[in-house]
């Protein structure tokens, strides 16, 4: 009985690693701001180009991505190249805001 508890007790790690209690997925902050990016325009097909970041200061991430929009036809009136900036402190955003394109304001 203690032999089989105690290979019951061995095992069980390893058995429910597999469950994914102890995964963890880590997505940068460029990849945040492009799915906030396409939250932004859930009406809209985008082909997310260039992700970059820098740090001003040790709290603070500013994540730049370009994206193509995909549902409108190349010398349409509807802007095609999108690109927004997320600013994020101690990994939390703290700003968002498009630099090219966006969502038009509706009249």
């Amino acid at each position: 009985m203690r032999q089989a508890a105690l290979l019951l007790t061995l095992l069980a790690p390893g058995i429910l690693g597999g469950c994914g209690l102890s995964k963890q997925v880590s997505v940068s902050l460029t990849d945040r701001c492009a799915h906030i990016m396409q939250a932004a325009m859930p009406f809209a097909d985008l082909d997310v180009g260039d992700k970059t970041s820098h740090s001003p200061d040790i709290r603070t991430i500013i994540a730049t991505v370009r994206a193509s929009r995909t549902d409108t036809p190349p010398g349409s009136a509807i802007e095609r190249d999108l690109a927004a900036e997320c600013t994020f402190t101690d990994n939390v955003l703290t700003a968002f805001r498009w630099t090219k394109g966006g969502p038009q304001a509706r009249p």
